[in-house]
C-alpha cells in the first residue's frame, strides 16, 4: 500500500517522524507540504507529478482539515477520475493502525484507521473523573 501524509506546513514531516519513532524506519509513507512559499499552481502541478508517478499502485492520501486547501486540492484531482482513497483529519493512531495492519484492501484500511482515530481522542479530565480517580491506573492502559 502507498500513503501520502499531505499537510498544511510540516505538519506531515513530524506524523511520518513519529510513525518512524513507534514502528520502525522501514515503514514506507510519501509526504506533500503546503507552505506559504508554494503557490496553488505549483502545489498542484507537484500533486499531479506524484499521482503519475503513483499511476495503477493502491494509493491512501491522508490530509489535515476537510474543506482546507490541501484536501481541496485532492479532492478536485479526485473528481477528475484519479484511483486513490482520501481520508482528512489525519492522526497519529489513525496511521499506525493502518500501516500496522496486514491488509491490501485500502477500503478496509480507511475504515481501520478511521475508527482507531475515533478511539483515540479521550478527554482524560472526564475520564478520570468517572472511572475512578487519579489512583485507578487501570483506566489508562488498555493492554
Amino acid at each position: 500500500m502507498n500513503y501520502l501524509i499531505a499537510t498544511h506546513g510540516e505538519f506531515s514531516k513530524g506524523i511520518i517522524d513519529a510513525v518512524h519513532l513507534i514502528a520502525g524506519e522501514d515503514i514506507q509513507l510519501d509526504y506533500f507540504s503546503m507552505s506559504k512559499s508554494k503557490s496553488a499552481e505549483s502545489a498542484e502541478i507537484e500533486v499531479r507529478k506524484y499521482l503519475k508517478e503513483k499511476k495503477g499502485q493502491p494509493l491512501i492520501v491522508l490530509t489535515d482539515v476537510f474543506g482546507g486547501s490541501v484536501a481541496n486540492l485532492f479532492t478536485s484531482l479526485l473528481l477528475e477520475d484519479n484511483s486513490f482513497q482520501l481520508v482528512t483529519g489525519v492522526s497519529l493512531p489513525m496511521i499506525l493502525s493502518m500501516v500496522l495492519t496486514v491488509e491490501s484492501d485500502s477500503q478496509m484500511l480507511v475504515s481501520l484507521g478511521i475508527e482507531e482515530a475515533k478511539k483515540g481522542i479521550v478527554h482524560v479530565n472526564e475520564l478520570l473523573l468517572t472511572k475512578g480517580g487519579i489512583g485507578n491506573d487501570d483506566i489508562i492502559i488498555e493492554d
